[in-house]
């Protein structure tokens, strides 16, 4: 049995900014990690890079968008601008071996209980409480096929680790975002031919949000190859997919079919690791969960945050490393008030964590968009 102050589950990104934080706030927690620390980014596809881009600006004070904490730098480390995953699971165990942070591996959680106001956590290395929870599992170990019938006559993006290597000349890709585009622009220089099945057109850039539309990195691998004479875009939605001896047939919403001599590869994303907690998950319309915008606890729930890719308030999508890093202080102060802080001690840090992109906590500013 195992008592601290903070429990962290997941020892990605989210996790060990958020231990960082914890840390400097001088609070007690242990990081529960399943497998390696950044196993998500050690099962990409050997393709797939960051796609935002690493740059050393940390003395100016705008810390690289990948990073997790201060003082650090994927590009500095590396000398690079968009990652490997390799390379920035190597960048997350440089950070957690230099700030020295408590996370122990081969830890997986099998069920979580609140009594009395303390947090049970049950593992296979045993039982650990807290007295708060944060819960940092991300998403890239639960890819979603939904709304699909059939859907198991396909196969998920993810899985793809080396998509030269597929045998086959024709593909089809459900899903035109990152990963679909990613997948579908590593066929195609691979010469085989891909049909691309998207509800919107690809290039259709509606708003300057990253979170919604392609990404600069992966627009401009989709400017490479949309005139290929391999590439087919349809619009279009899914419904079914059925399986003959030899072909597999994929009806759209619209009744059309096409006709496929491999399973369908569905870029159509990921979803929420939640199972341990699901009891004390509230649900939006959109199917994210809800939280308290002021905290980042689950709604109705006392100390127990979220903290990663999930998180969502309004029409606002924290996905990337630079947007939901900026929750890791709201989460922190937010302790740190109930351990009752002085307020000079949790000001300082606050600012600090401020000036380096780490906390924000008035949501009106990410409704401005790009004008040009």
């Amino acid at each position: 049995m195992t008592v601290t102050n903070v429990i962290i589950v997941g020892g990605g990104p989210a996790g060990i900014g958020v231990a960082s934080l914890l840390k400097q706030a001088d609070i007690s927690y242990l990081v529960l990690e399943k497998n390696k620390i950044g196993q998500s980014f050690l099962n990409w596809p050997t393709t797939m890079e960051m796609i935002t881009p690493s740059f050393p600006s940390n003395a100016f004070g705008q810390i690289d968008l990948n990073s997790i904490c201060i003082e650090t730098s994927p590009a500095f480390s590396f000398n690079k601008e968009h990652l490997s995953g390799k390379e920035y699971s190597e960048y997350l165990h440089m950070v957690t071996d230099y700030f020295n942070l408590n996370i122990q591996t081969n830890t997986e959680v099998k069920t979580v209980h609140n009594h009395k106001g303390i947090w049970m956590v049950e593992t296979n290395e045993g039982q650990y409480f807290a007295r708060y929870l944060i819960w940092a599992a991300g998403e890239y170990q639960n890819p979603i096929i939904k709304d699909i019938k059939g859907a198991k006559h396909c196969t998920h993006s993810s899985l793809i680790k080396n998509p030269s290597k597929l045998r086959g000349e024709n593909f089809v890709v459900v899903g035109g975002y990152e990963s679909g585009v990613q997948l579908t622009y590593d066929l195609i220089k691979s010469n085989k031919k891909v049909t691309l099945i998207n509800p919107n057109p690809i290039d259709d850039k509606y708003t300057s949000d990253p979170s919604k539309v392609l990404s600069p990195y992966t627009f401009n691998k989709y400017s490479e190859i949309k005139n290929s004479p391999n590439y087919t875009e349809v619009l279009g939605e899914l419904e079914s997919v059925t399986k003959n001896q030899t072909t597999y047939q994929l009806q759209l919403k619209d009744n059309s079919i096409i006709e496929s001599t491999r399973a369908p590869i569905c870029a159509t994303g990921f979803s929420l690791v939640k199972g341990p907690i699901d009891e004390y998950i509230s649900y939006r319309e959109d199917g994210s969960p809800q939280l308290v915008e002021q905290t980042d606890e689950f709604y109705g729930q006392e100390n127990i945050y979220l903290a990663g890719p999930s998180v969502r308030h309004d029409n606002h999508i924290f996905c990337f490393i630079y947007k939901f890093r900026q929750r890791f202080g709201v989460i922190v102060s937010d302790i740190m008030r109930k351990e009752n802080y002085i307020d000079q001690e949790i000001d300082m840090l606050v600012n600090k964590w401020k000036e380096n992109g780490m906390y924000l906590s008035d949501l009106s500013c990410c409704d401005t968009e790009c004008v040009c």
